[in-house]
């Protein structure tokens, strides 16, 4: 039987659960694209090719108790090089967390992610899906328009592990009706996929990154 190495969902599930409310107000959203420069290590060894990357991603906040938010992140990855096999894939994160704190200073998400992976891998076919930990954090910075944050996903299952986090800054920009954000950080992917039978699967990418969002 599978085992399911989850013990860190476990304990976010057991915190989150037991909460009052939701953290929002009424309702809420946040829409954005990143532009990733990214370049991929496939097996150990380091791709010669530098990809432009984009990643797209929308999350929908409400005042509902109990009920999680909800994200949906789209990834487009695809890397090949000279002296190493070729990797393309597209990667789902389908997110459900709750707001465990939320103001000018700081906000805090926390929740489970339904990763799913489609592509290749060499000559290998793939399509997965993966259960990952997820948490968001930004900090502001008091009397500026800037902002710290950092989102992370975390899982392990059936020998496939895989970690996808980011760092960056944040300069929000006030609009009538919504929040501009202009985006830029560091992103790495580090996966060690469990698909392929004797053949090993390990990919990492990792690069900057500059994005826009709309939080309304």
């Amino acid at each position: 039987m599978k085992k399911l190495n989850l013990s860190l969902a476990a304990l976010a599930v057991a915190a989150t659960v037991s909460l009052p409310a939701q953290s929002a107000v009424l309702l809420g959203a946040k829409a954005g694209v990143d532009a990733w420069y990214a370049d991929a290590k496939i097996n150990d060894v380091r791709a010669d090719d530098t990809n432009v990357q984009g990643s797209y991603y929308v999350a929908f906040e409400h005042f509902i108790p109990l009920v999680p938010n909800a994200k949906i992140r789209y990834t487009d990855v695809s890397s090949q090089g000279a002296n190493t096999q070729s990797v393309a894939f597209t990667q789902y994160d389908l997110i459900a967390y709750y707001e465990i704190l939320d103001n000018d200073l700081i906000s805090f998400d926390i929740g489970l992610n339904l990763q799913k992976f489609e592509g290749n891998f060499g000559v290998h076919k793939f399509d997965e899906w993966q259960p990952a930990v997820y948490s968001d954090v930004r900090l502001g910075i008091p009397a500026t328009p800037v902002s710290l944050f950092g989102t992370f996903s975390f899982g392990s299952y059936d020998e496939t592990s895989t970690v996808d986090a980011e760092a960056g800054v944040l300069f929000t920009l006030g609009l009538v009706a919504a929040d501009l954000n202009f985006k830029a950080g560091y992103r790495v992917q580090d996966y060690d996929f469990n698909y392929f039978g004797a053949n090993p699967g390990k990919f990492m990418n990792d690069g900057f990154f500059g994005g826009v969002e709309l939080n309304f």
